[in-house]
């Protein structure tokens, strides 16, 4: 069986090392097309903005761990590939109330660090300078290095609220990128 032209692509670019970039974006302009097709009223026009708001989706939104994908693509380079070789047939669950995903809160308990930070950065590229995000971090090493990794990229601190097994942190995206 032939390959696909994004099969031969992976197999020619497997060892590049800006291979994890390259995925991401494949990735976040097959999200555009799906955002397109499936809510016209949300105006998605970067990969970037559509990453971000795949993250803030529920987690089963998607039959697999698009958090686990969008973190480390290249280790489900072939399984990330074909869902965007089939992305036009992609369709959200009935359940997925499209009215709260919007509503700028991530919930990053459960990843393990430093899989954690980079979600959050990634989340953040995709918004607008000024905006803000809730995010659910657990204890330990997840609370102490998002915060640290937040503030180095030059966003804001609104606030960290102990839940009672878990921090609720909001961050405001910085002015400047």
């Amino acid at each position: 069986m032939e390959k696909s032209p994004l099969e031969r692509w992976l197999s020619a670019n497997q060892d590049s090392p800006n291979l994890d970039n390259s995925l991401r974006l494949l990735l976040g302009h097959a999200f555009v097309g799906i955002f397109r097709k499936t809510h016209p009223d949300f105006a998605v026009f970067s990969p970037e903005k559509a990453l971000s708001w795949v993250e803030r989706l529920p987690k089963n939104a998607f039959p697999f761990d698009i958090g686990d994908w969008i973190a480390k693509p290249s280790a489900h380079a072939h399984d990330l590939v074909h869902f965007c070789e089939n992305a036009n047939a992609f369709q959200f669950p009935p359940t997925v109330d499209f009215s709260k995903w919007t509503s700028g809160v991530v919930d990053l308990r459960g990843v393990r660090c430093p899989m954690g930070s980079v979600r959050a950065r990634l989340v953040l590229s995709g918004m607008e300078a000024g905006e803000e995000i809730t995010l659910f971090v657990d204890n330990g090493e997840p609370i102490e290095n998002i915060p640290r990794v937040m503030l180095e990229d030059g966003n804001h601190i609104v606030s960290r609220t102990r839940e009672e097994n878990y921090w609720k942190l909001t961050v405001q995206k910085n002015s400047a990128d």
